[in-house]
């Protein structure tokens, strides 16, 4: 029996490989699905009564996490790109530091919240 990876050529993905492949550009780094926002209505337009709202979000450890985890990721993705880039392989060593003890901490100190 032929499987379909081998029709269509293709590798298996893992679980590790998930998270690589997300796109950093649509800007929904450790977007969730929990309701953590409200809305703040401005004054209506006096010409078009149109009434304009801000979506505000509120402070949240596990999206902090998220998004700097997203991060870390996009810095790896440059410093691939760009091998003899020192510096940037620096920053990444830097922010992978960074985000693993700010992980550890929010793990430690807020794990309820």
């Amino acid at each position: 029996m032929v499987s379909l990876v081998d029709i269509y050529n293709i590798k298996e993905s893992t679980f590790s490989e998930v998270g690589k492949d997300r796109d950093p550009a649509r800007g929904n780094k450790g977007k969730s699905s929990e309701r953590d926002h409200y809305l703040v209505h401005g004054e209506p337009d006096p010409v078009t009564g149109k009434i304009t709202s801000k979506v505000v979000y509120d402070p949240s450890y596990k999206r902090m996490v998220a998004d700097l985890k997203a991060e870390v990721q996009d810095m790896e993705k440059l410093s691939e790109e760009n091998p003899n880039d020192i510096v940037l392989h620096n920053l990444l060593v830097d922010l992978d530091k960074l985000y693993n003890t700010f992980r550890t901490h929010v793990n430690n100190k807020y794990k309820d919240e």
